[in-house]
Protein backbone atom coordinates (compact mmCIF):
# COMPACT_ATOMS: atom_id res chain seq x y z
CA UNK A 1 0.00 0.00 0.00
CA UNK A 2 1.43 3.33 -1.16
CA UNK A 3 1.87 5.32 2.33
CA UNK A 4 2.59 8.78 0.08
CA UNK A 5 -0.61 10.43 0.48
CA UNK A 6 -0.83 10.26 4.20
CA UNK A 7 2.80 11.81 4.41
CA UNK A 8 1.26 15.02 2.44
CA UNK A 9 -1.52 15.50 4.74
CA UNK A 10 0.83 15.15 7.92
CA UNK A 11 3.09 17.97 6.56
CA UNK A 12 0.06 20.22 6.12
CA UNK A 13 -0.90 19.53 9.71
CA UNK A 14 2.36 20.34 11.03
CA UNK A 15 2.29 23.35 9.07
CA UNK A 16 -0.77 24.60 10.11
CA UNK A 17 0.23 24.11 13.80
CA UNK A 18 3.34 26.66 12.97
CA UNK A 19 0.94 29.09 11.49
CA UNK A 20 -1.28 29.16 13.97
CA UNK A 21 1.55 29.23 16.80
CA UNK A 22 2.97 32.37 14.56
CA UNK A 23 -0.61 33.89 14.70
CA UNK A 24 -0.41 33.62 18.40
CA UNK A 25 2.72 34.78 18.91
CA UNK A 26 2.03 38.09 17.20
CA UNK A 27 -1.58 38.70 18.62
CA UNK A 28 0.05 38.74 21.92
CA UNK A 29 2.71 41.30 20.97
CA UNK A 30 -0.08 43.47 19.44
CA UNK A 31 -1.84 43.15 22.63
CA UNK A 32 1.39 44.05 24.62
CA UNK A 33 1.96 46.65 22.45
CA UNK A 34 -1.15 48.79 22.51
CA UNK A 35 -0.91 48.01 26.68
CA UNK A 36 2.32 50.05 26.48
CA UNK A 37 0.97 53.12 24.41
CA UNK A 38 -2.22 53.74 26.68
CA UNK A 39 -0.32 53.10 29.83
CA UNK A 40 2.22 56.04 28.45
CA UNK A 41 -0.70 58.14 27.22
CA UNK A 42 -2.74 58.06 30.08
CA UNK A 43 -2.18 61.38 31.26
CA UNK A 44 -2.94 63.20 28.20
CA UNK A 45 -6.30 65.06 27.96
CA UNK A 46 -9.05 64.23 25.99
CA UNK A 47 -11.20 66.86 23.81
CA UNK A 48 -14.77 66.31 23.75
CA UNK A 49 -17.03 68.31 21.45
CA UNK A 50 -19.82 69.34 22.76
CA UNK A 51 -23.17 70.43 21.79
CA UNK A 52 -24.17 73.74 24.00
CA UNK A 53 -28.39 74.22 23.95
CA UNK A 54 -27.99 78.25 24.12
CA UNK A 55 -25.63 78.81 21.56
CA UNK A 56 -24.60 76.00 19.04
CA UNK A 57 -21.98 73.34 18.56
CA UNK A 58 -19.35 76.12 19.39
CA UNK A 59 -17.54 75.00 22.73
CA UNK A 60 -15.24 72.06 24.07
CA UNK A 61 -15.04 70.11 27.25
CA UNK A 62 -12.14 68.65 28.51
CA UNK A 63 -11.97 64.95 30.43
CA UNK A 64 -8.37 65.53 32.25
CA UNK A 65 -7.13 62.74 33.48
CA UNK A 66 -5.91 63.05 37.43
CA UNK A 67 -2.26 62.69 36.42
CA UNK A 68 -2.19 65.49 34.16
CA UNK A 69 -4.09 67.70 36.64
CA UNK A 70 -1.54 67.39 39.66
CA UNK A 71 1.29 68.19 37.29
CA UNK A 72 -0.40 71.06 35.23
CA UNK A 73 -1.57 73.10 38.23
CA UNK A 74 -1.67 74.22 41.80
CA UNK A 75 -3.80 76.17 44.23
CA UNK A 76 -4.01 79.50 44.97
CA UNK A 77 -5.94 80.78 48.05
CA UNK A 78 -7.54 84.25 46.68
CA UNK A 79 -8.93 86.73 49.41
CA UNK A 80 -13.03 87.09 48.60
CA UNK A 81 -12.39 90.86 47.78
CA UNK A 82 -11.25 90.27 44.55
CA UNK A 83 -14.44 88.91 43.56
CA UNK A 84 -15.59 92.70 43.17
CA UNK A 85 -12.23 93.60 40.83
CA UNK A 86 -11.19 92.44 37.26
CA UNK A 87 -11.93 93.03 33.26
CA UNK A 88 -15.18 91.04 33.91
CA UNK A 89 -17.47 92.15 36.87
CA UNK A 90 -21.19 92.91 35.69
CA UNK A 91 -21.90 96.57 37.55
CA UNK A 92 -25.35 97.80 37.01
CA UNK A 93 -28.83 99.14 39.39
CA UNK A 94 -29.03 95.72 40.66
CA UNK A 95 -25.53 94.98 40.92
CA UNK A 96 -23.49 98.08 42.16
CA UNK A 97 -19.42 98.53 41.85
CA UNK A 98 -17.88 97.80 45.36
CA UNK A 99 -14.52 99.98 45.90
CA UNK A 100 -11.45 97.25 45.12
CA UNK A 101 -8.11 96.98 43.67
CA UNK A 102 -7.72 99.58 41.09
CA UNK A 103 -5.85 97.82 37.69
CA UNK A 104 -2.87 100.71 36.39
CA UNK A 105 -4.91 103.16 34.47
CA UNK A 106 -3.78 106.08 31.95
CA UNK A 107 -4.57 109.54 30.90
CA UNK A 108 -5.77 109.70 27.53
CA UNK A 109 -4.58 113.18 27.14
CA UNK A 110 -0.99 111.98 26.99
CA UNK A 111 -1.30 108.45 26.17
CA UNK A 112 -3.69 108.64 23.28
CA UNK A 113 -2.08 108.13 19.31
CA UNK A 114 -3.20 110.85 16.65
CA UNK A 115 -5.77 108.32 15.22
CA UNK A 116 -8.80 109.89 17.28
CA UNK A 117 -9.57 112.61 19.39
CA UNK A 118 -11.23 113.63 23.08
CA UNK A 119 -13.62 115.91 23.84
CA UNK A 120 -11.14 117.76 25.44
CA UNK A 121 -7.54 118.74 26.13
CA UNK A 122 -7.70 119.48 30.02
CA UNK A 123 -9.92 117.72 32.06
CA UNK A 124 -8.31 113.73 32.49
CA UNK A 125 -9.82 110.86 30.48
CA UNK A 126 -8.74 108.15 32.77
CA UNK A 127 -8.87 104.07 30.97
CA UNK A 128 -7.29 101.14 32.32
CA UNK A 129 -4.16 100.62 30.77
CA UNK A 130 -4.89 97.55 29.03
CA UNK A 131 -8.01 98.69 27.71
CA UNK A 132 -6.05 102.14 26.43
CA UNK A 133 -3.59 100.23 24.61
CA UNK A 134 -6.19 97.57 22.66
CA UNK A 135 -7.99 101.28 21.80
CA UNK A 136 -4.71 102.72 20.10
CA UNK A 137 -4.61 99.88 18.13
CA UNK A 138 -7.65 99.46 17.15
CA UNK A 139 -8.02 103.14 16.17
CA UNK A 140 -4.66 102.79 13.92
CA UNK A 141 -6.34 99.65 12.42
CA UNK A 142 -9.68 101.85 11.67
CA UNK A 143 -7.16 104.62 9.86
CA UNK A 144 -5.33 102.14 7.75
CA UNK A 145 -8.73 100.01 7.03
CA UNK A 146 -11.14 103.28 5.82
CA UNK A 147 -8.49 105.97 5.45
CA UNK A 148 -10.51 108.17 9.05
CA UNK A 149 -9.43 108.86 12.07
CA UNK A 150 -12.71 110.60 12.95
CA UNK A 151 -13.44 108.95 16.13
CA UNK A 152 -13.94 110.89 19.64
CA UNK A 153 -13.32 109.82 23.59
CA UNK A 154 -16.42 111.57 24.89
CA UNK A 155 -16.03 109.75 27.95
CA UNK A 156 -14.41 106.97 29.88
CA UNK A 157 -15.59 107.02 33.76
CA UNK A 158 -17.50 110.24 33.74
CA UNK A 159 -19.44 110.85 29.94
CA UNK A 160 -21.88 113.93 30.48
CA UNK A 161 -25.59 113.16 29.19
CA UNK A 162 -27.36 116.07 29.71
CA UNK A 163 -29.19 118.86 27.10
CA UNK A 164 -26.69 118.35 24.29
CA UNK A 165 -24.98 114.80 24.69
CA UNK A 166 -23.79 112.72 22.20
CA UNK A 167 -24.47 109.76 24.81
CA UNK A 168 -28.01 109.69 25.79
CA UNK A 169 -27.59 107.30 28.67
CA UNK A 170 -25.18 106.85 31.27
CA UNK A 171 -23.87 103.62 32.94
CA UNK A 172 -23.06 102.44 35.72
CA UNK A 173 -20.38 100.20 34.77
CA UNK A 174 -18.68 103.48 33.88
CA UNK A 175 -16.78 103.44 37.34
CA UNK A 176 -14.64 100.43 36.69
CA UNK A 177 -12.14 102.25 33.88
CA UNK A 178 -13.12 99.35 31.23
CA UNK A 179 -15.61 101.10 29.18
CA UNK A 180 -15.92 103.99 26.25
CA UNK A 181 -18.51 106.04 25.17
CA UNK A 182 -17.87 107.31 21.27
CA UNK A 183 -18.93 109.91 19.20
CA UNK A 184 -17.68 110.80 15.85
CA UNK A 185 -15.87 114.31 14.30
CA UNK A 186 -17.94 115.45 11.11
CA UNK A 187 -16.06 118.63 9.72
CA UNK A 188 -16.60 121.25 12.24
CA UNK A 189 -19.42 119.06 14.56
CA UNK A 190 -19.92 116.01 16.19
CA UNK A 191 -22.88 113.74 15.96
CA UNK A 192 -23.84 110.77 17.94
CA UNK A 193 -22.14 107.33 16.85
CA UNK A 194 -24.93 105.71 15.34
CA UNK A 195 -23.05 102.55 13.93
CA UNK A 196 -23.67 102.96 10.43
CA UNK A 197 -21.85 103.93 7.29
CA UNK A 198 -17.59 103.26 7.40
CA UNK A 199 -17.69 104.00 10.93
CA UNK A 200 -19.92 100.81 11.29
CA UNK A 201 -16.23 99.45 11.03
CA UNK A 202 -15.86 99.92 15.32
CA UNK A 203 -18.88 97.74 15.67
CA UNK A 204 -17.52 94.70 13.43
CA UNK A 205 -13.94 94.35 14.45
CA UNK A 206 -13.73 95.82 17.97
CA UNK A 207 -14.06 92.10 19.72
CA UNK A 208 -10.00 91.53 17.49
CA UNK A 209 -9.42 94.10 20.29
CA UNK A 210 -10.77 92.97 23.26
CA UNK A 211 -13.89 95.36 22.89
CA UNK A 212 -17.46 94.52 23.09
CA UNK A 213 -20.49 96.37 22.12
CA UNK A 214 -21.77 96.22 26.09
CA UNK A 215 -25.78 96.91 24.88
CA UNK A 216 -25.90 94.65 21.40
CA UNK A 217 -28.87 94.92 19.34
CA UNK A 218 -31.55 92.32 19.78
CA UNK A 219 -30.38 91.83 23.10
CA UNK A 220 -32.34 94.35 25.27
CA UNK A 221 -34.48 91.81 27.10
CA UNK A 222 -31.08 90.85 28.73
CA UNK A 223 -29.66 93.91 29.07
CA UNK A 224 -32.24 96.07 30.03
CA UNK A 225 -30.80 98.51 26.91
CA UNK A 226 -31.54 99.32 23.92
CA UNK A 227 -28.61 99.01 20.82
CA UNK A 228 -25.78 101.53 22.13
CA UNK A 229 -23.15 101.14 19.91
CA UNK A 230 -21.36 104.40 21.09
CA UNK A 231 -20.79 102.39 24.59
CA UNK A 232 -17.94 99.88 24.16
CA UNK A 233 -17.02 97.66 27.26
CA UNK A 234 -13.22 96.22 27.68
CA UNK A 235 -13.19 92.77 28.25
CA UNK A 236 -9.92 90.83 26.88
CA UNK A 237 -9.64 89.55 23.59
CA UNK A 238 -10.58 86.23 24.67
CA UNK A 239 -13.25 86.82 26.22
CA UNK A 240 -14.33 89.58 23.25
CA UNK A 241 -13.56 86.33 20.39
CA UNK A 242 -15.63 83.92 22.14
CA UNK A 243 -19.24 86.13 22.79
CA UNK A 244 -18.31 87.18 19.40
CA UNK A 245 -18.37 83.65 18.36
CA UNK A 246 -20.92 82.64 19.86
CA UNK A 247 -23.52 85.92 19.36
CA UNK A 248 -24.30 86.17 22.78
CA UNK A 249 -24.36 89.60 24.89
CA UNK A 250 -21.94 89.91 28.49
CA UNK A 251 -24.98 89.03 30.51
CA UNK A 252 -25.54 85.60 28.21
CA UNK A 253 -21.23 85.01 28.65
CA UNK A 254 -21.53 85.15 32.25
CA UNK A 255 -24.26 82.91 32.36
CA UNK A 256 -23.07 80.35 30.66
CA UNK A 257 -19.28 80.24 32.18
CA UNK A 258 -21.39 79.56 35.30
CA UNK A 259 -21.56 76.01 33.47
CA UNK A 260 -17.64 75.43 33.50
CA UNK A 261 -15.77 74.52 36.16
CA UNK A 262 -12.04 73.55 36.53
CA UNK A 263 -13.21 69.63 35.89
CA UNK A 264 -15.02 70.57 33.13
CA UNK A 265 -13.68 73.81 31.52
CA UNK A 266 -14.60 75.66 28.29
CA UNK A 267 -11.77 74.86 25.52
CA UNK A 268 -11.54 77.72 22.70
CA UNK A 269 -9.10 77.91 20.20
CA UNK A 270 -7.27 81.30 19.42
CA UNK A 271 -4.89 81.78 16.55
CA UNK A 272 -3.35 78.58 16.89
CA UNK A 273 -3.20 78.85 20.93
CA UNK A 274 -5.73 76.65 23.73
CA UNK A 275 -7.84 78.82 26.41
CA UNK A 276 -9.44 77.18 29.40
CA UNK A 277 -11.77 79.17 30.41
CA UNK A 278 -13.35 78.15 33.78
CA UNK A 279 -15.18 79.63 37.14
CA UNK A 280 -14.63 78.82 40.75
CA UNK A 281 -17.25 79.87 43.49
CA UNK A 282 -16.03 82.24 45.98
CA UNK A 283 -16.15 80.67 50.00
CA UNK A 284 -15.58 81.92 53.30
CA UNK A 285 -12.66 84.71 53.36
CA UNK A 286 -10.87 82.62 50.81
CA UNK A 287 -11.41 80.91 48.42
CA UNK A 288 -9.00 77.67 46.39
CA UNK A 289 -8.44 78.72 43.00
CA UNK A 290 -6.52 75.63 40.71
CA UNK A 291 -4.33 77.92 38.03
CA UNK A 292 -1.40 76.46 35.73
CA UNK A 293 1.64 75.77 37.29
CA UNK A 294 3.74 77.16 34.09
CA UNK A 295 1.56 79.06 31.97
CA UNK A 296 0.17 81.99 31.87
CA UNK A 297 -3.33 82.89 33.15
CA UNK A 298 -5.64 85.63 34.60
CA UNK A 299 -8.30 85.50 37.03
CA UNK A 300 -11.11 88.53 37.33
CA UNK A 301 -14.37 88.27 39.61
CA UNK A 302 -17.63 88.75 38.62
CA UNK A 303 -18.87 91.54 40.82
CA UNK A 304 -20.96 88.24 42.78
CA UNK A 305 -19.99 85.23 43.82
CA UNK A 306 -17.33 83.67 41.14
CA UNK A 307 -14.15 83.87 39.82
CA UNK A 308 -13.19 83.22 36.22
CA UNK A 309 -9.93 81.66 34.83
CA UNK A 310 -8.81 82.17 31.94
CA UNK A 311 -5.46 79.87 31.12
CA UNK A 312 -3.42 79.67 28.49
CA UNK A 313 -2.49 76.24 27.74
CA UNK A 314 -0.12 76.56 24.56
Amino acid sequence: MDNKPIRLRLDRFILFLLSLALFIFMSDCARRYVNERTNKYASISIQVTVKDKTFGNTTAMSATSETEKNNSFTELDIDNSQVFSGELIEVNNQKPYVSAEIPPVVNLISYRNDYYTLINDTDPVILNAEAAEALNIMMEDYYKSTGQSNFLIYGTTDTYTGEGSYCPYAFPESITGNTIDVAVNVGSSVLTYDGLDVEKWIVENCYKYGYIVRFPENKSEKTGYTYCPWHLRYVGKVHAEVMHELGCCFEEYLELLDKYTYNHPLYYNMNGSMYYIYTAKSAGQTTKVCVPAQSEYTISGDNTDSFVITSLRC
